[in-house]
């Protein structure tokens, strides 16, 4: 059984905290086992979420900058142990954990050590751009999981385009024949009118502003509007005090985290994404597997990911008065709903599947290992069924 060490910066809530559950429920259990290493000391609520699935969860426990002795020495330390485990594959995720995943597979001669870009940041400070470059040069492949994100490493860190893998996110598919969820046991004050939804992390990235004011817009137009904002950050109160102040109190509620997510997208009439900065959105695509239509910024992988006017309506980044268009198109035009809905879950299914992206980690892993001269683990699957990988032989 080969064993992957996954570095990263914390295990908070966020899109790469959740691929990497999705990641290690999907992979094959008889060919790979898995370990979470984080930078910070404190590793985050989702690190409980790992440990149930039996990956245990350790810490580089670092509490000063990257550049720093402390830094070294745990470095080093977890360094010495994963050598001493034979531990062969190492992949960072985020800025912090995609440096340590480089600097310990480098110092342990670890014989894979991949570094995973998810964003769109630009590092204005001289260290973060250099600790970025030695992480793409460390590396023996940066995978990256939309084409602008590939922009930015080619053109910003300076990586070798050779080195560079792409690799889309993959969402899990629910039933196409899934019906809208029952209305909620207690009914909504707000009454029944079209419910648009959002679902993301608190955060100045994802352009929450622009929404709130173009919902003040829409709500002109379609005065029962009712929106539903999932997720918690560091700007909720500022995001709540904005809304109260754009008379949006009896139509927008802030619900913070929730474990019925894929439940409550069946339920919007549209998924907005407000984002002016972004790699590829998990959310975005799992509301298109919902059969719900979407409107969506360009910023990044989501007009990547969106044919506009097929899979869902694009508008540019920042611009209120167009996002509050977009939606209203959509909750007022119920051919271009319709078209939305069928063309984004076509969509999301034909290229953007959670067995697809787990094909393409397990094809690489294999790869890397038999280039670095390791045999690569086989599955029950494979083993008897003359070497076809589980997706094959569900085909065959």
């Amino acid at each position: 059984m080969t064993r992957i060490a996954y570095v990263i910066d914390h295990l908070h809530v966020g899109g790469a905290q959740r691929h990497l559950l999705q990641v290690v429920q999907g992979l094959d259990p008889e060919r790979y086992s898995f370990e979470m290493w984080t930078a910070a000391a404190d590793p985050g609520e989702l690190a409980a979420d790992f440990e149930k699935l039996g990956v245990p969860v350790r810490s580089f426990g670092i509490r000063s900058t990257m550049m720093s002795l402390a830094t070294a020495s745990a470095v080093r330390r977890v360094a010495r142990d994963l050598q001493s485990r034979n531990v062969p594959i190492v992949q960072g995720y985020l800025f912090e954990g995609n440096f340590l995943a480089a600097m310990v597979g480098r110092l342990s001669r670890r014989p894979v050590t991949l570094v995973s870009k998810r964003s769109l940041d630009r590092y204005a400070r001289l260290d973060h751009r250099v600790a970025a470059w030695l992480s793409n040069r460390f590396a023996d492949r940066v995978t990256v999981n939309a084409i602008a994100v590939r922009n930015i490493v080619l053109e910003h860190e300076r990586c070798s385009p050779s080195k560079i893998e792409l690799i889309p996110n993959g969402v899990p598919l629910p039933s196409a024949y899934a019906p809208r969820p029952a209305p909620e046991a207690e009914p909504d004050p707000r009454g029944n009118g079209p419910l648009v939804g959002m679902v993301g992390r608190l955060g100045w990235k994802k352009g929450y502003e622009f929404a709130l004011e173009a919902f003040a817009l829409v709500r002109e137009r379609i005065p029962n509007l009712r929106v539903d904002i999932v997720g918690d950050g560091s700007l909720r109160s500022e995001l709540e005090s904005l809304s109260k102040k754009l008379g949006l109190e009896s139509t927008v509620r802030f619900l913070g985290q929730r474990d019925d997510v894929a439940t409550r997208m069946r339920a919007f009439d549209c998924y907005v994404l407000s984002s002016v900065i972004e790699g590829m959105p998990n959310a975005l695509l799992e509301a298109m597997a919902a059969s719900c239509p979407v409107v969506t910024t360009s910023a990044g992988g989501s007009a990547e990911i969106v044919e506009h006017g097929e899979s869902g309506l694009v508008v540019p980044t920042r611009d209120a008065a167009a996002l509050a268009k977009a939606i209203e198109r959509v909750l007022t035009e119920e051919i271009l709903a319709e078209r939305l809905r069928r063309g984004g879950s076509i969509r999301a299914r034909r290229d953007f599947s959670l067995e697809a992206m787990l094909q393409a980690l397990d094809k690489l892993y294999r790869r890397e290992l038999a280039r670095a001269g390791l045999k690569p683990s086989s599955s029950s699957v494979e083993r008897g069924r003359g070497g076809q990988s589980p997706g094959e032989a569900g085909r065959s």
